[in-house]
């Protein structure tokens, strides 16, 4: 059918300050009235379809200029388009013919109108007033909140009415919900619910070698029970070189609000301790900060070259074949904080290790060793984590190629190299709840004065320690003495009766 088009716009303004205009059209392209109602409505549309279809309007009055807005709605809605608002701009989606997101076209505007589209049914349906949000989400993410809706959505009953549609945006974080009006203002205050700042947990973990039998001598040194090194030997040495109610320290300007400072304190001045006697070896302190209920994890380690193969060719020359591997711990922790401001972990380790790096040595034996726990702990309680223990027993043999060989004097061109190692490897995990009101800085700050009271707290330990030990060497010294006098008077009365 031949292309019609009538537009006879007049501008007149009335009481309201209204801008009218009088419009009639046949055969239209959707196409042309999205761009005549851009223009007159001064709105910009992003089209990203070639929409087909025609349109008739057919009025025997002046309507309002932003009438032509509901009338494009009215026309993309029978040809299965919807148009949703974002920061201004009206884009054009996909979408079911059933949904609107516009009140109906004001009827004071005009006294007979009509709008017929040729892509439509003959029978027309009318509809409850739907509306369209857009949310910006600012603490989670658009993709994963817009499954927990539509999990939402599923389990309701929309026998009578039709189901809320969800659209999300990554770029900009938002979510776009399209539905009646009270089912959009119910998702929208799920939303506010679940879009909240998310708590975090700063972990610090300390990865540490303990020699036990040093550990023992220095317990037997000190006066504290020592113990064998686990979880448990360690643990123990800290409760001991607490002691109980002796010490006194203000704890008053630590602002992590943490329940047993005391306990955190004992447990830093035993590692500052053993460390300082060598019977400790601090192989790294890594620390990451974790969001709540989210798994994070740390690698502490070394790459190493092994040797894999070695050939010989026909003129003696020998040709060596090697791999890089990574070796070392790996540390796994999910945090989940309590309502009672405790601290759920869940934590992996996994050490691997190879028996023999030497390079003379072909495809050596590799070995690991995991421990998988979760504990239930205080804020700025540790976990020990014992059990990773490396025992070593390598023999290396170095040698110059064929005077080794040569028989009764080849043993003066060896070298061999005994390695004899019990590598206790302990790993502590301590979590700190970030207040929501602070930030990392802070946290860091108030570790810092956590530390130089972990000093001063072993300072008065030794102290004490030691007036201890002096007390009970004098107890021992009387003692020894009044056991000699007692020895003394008894031979005197058994050889002369005094």
């Amino acid at each position: 059918m031949r292309f019609l088009f009538l537009l006879l716009v007049s501008f007149s303004l009335s009481f309201s300050n209204d801008e009218l205009i009088n419009i009639n059209f046949k055969d239209l392209s959707i196409m042309e009235l999205i761009k005549i109602t851009s223009e007159k409505t001064n709105k910009n549309i992003l089209v990203t379809n070639n929409i087909k279809g025609k349109v008739d309007f057919i009025s025997n009055g002046p309507i309002n200029k932003e009438n032509l807005l509901d009338i494009l709605r009215f026309s993309l809605e029978d040809n299965g388009y919807r148009i949703i608002s974002s920061n201004g701009i009206l884009r054009i989606v996909k979408g079911n013919s059933q949904n609107t997101i516009s009140p109906k076209i004001e009827k004071r505007n005009s006294k007979n109108k009509k709008i017929k589209s040729k892509a439509s049914s003959s029978s027309s349906q009318v509809l409850p007033e739907n509306i369209t949000e857009v949310v910006f989400l600012t603490n989670i993410e658009s993709k994963s909140l817009q499954k927990i809706l539509n999990m939402i959505i599923s389990q309701r009953d929309y026998s009578r009415s039709k189901k809320p549609s969800i659209a999300i945006d990554e770029l900009s974080n938002s979510i776009i919900l399209d539905g009646k009006k009270d089912e959009v203002l119910n998702l929208k205050n799920i939303i506010t619910k679940l879009d909240i700042i998310k708590s975090q947990v700063f972990v610090k973990a300390n990865i540490v070698e303990i020699d036990d039998n040093l550990l023992e001598n220095i317990g037997l040194k000190f006066g504290i029970l020592g113990g064998k090194v686990h979880s448990g030997g360690l643990s123990t040495f800290s409760s001991s070189l607490n002691g109980g109610n002796a010490i006194s320290i203000d704890t008053g300007s630590i602002g992590l609000q943490i329940p047993n400072v005391l306990s955190s304190l004992a447990l830093g001045a035993s590692l500052n301790l053993l460390n300082k006697t060598y019977a400790l070896d601090v192989i790294s302190q890594p620390s990451i900060l974790c969001l709540n209920n989210k798994e994070s994890s740390i690698y502490v380690g070394e790459t190493v070259s092994i040797q894999t193969a070695s050939t010989t060719t026909d003129g003696g020359t020998t040709k060596n074949s090697f791999k890089r591997e990574d070796i070392g711990l790996t540390l796994k922790v999910k945090p989940r904080i309590t309502t009672n401001n405790k601290v759920v972990l869940e934590i992996s380790t996994i050490l691997e290790g190879i028996k023999n790096t030497n390079t003379s040595s072909l495809n050596p034996d590799t070995s690991k060793k995991e421990v998988i726990t979760t504990a239930i702990v205080n804020n700025g309680e540790s976990v020990i984590l014992g059990g990773l223990i490396e025992n070593k027993n390598e023999k290396t043999i170095e040698k110059i190629p064929y005077a080794s060989d040569v028989p009764l004097i080849g043993e003066l061109f060896k070298n061999r190299i005994y390695d004899y190692r019990n590598k206790n490897l302990v790993v502590i995990v301590t979590p700190y709840i970030i207040p929501k009101d602070k930030d990392l800085t802070y946290v860091r700050n108030e570790l810092s004065k956590l530390k130089n009271l972990e000093d001063k707290f072993l300072e008065e330990v030794l102290i004490n320690l030691r007036a201890k030990k002096e007390v009970k060497n004098n107890l021992e010294a009387e003692n020894k003495n009044l056991n000699n006098r007692q020895k003394h008077e008894a031979r005197l009365k058994h050889y002369f009766g005094i």
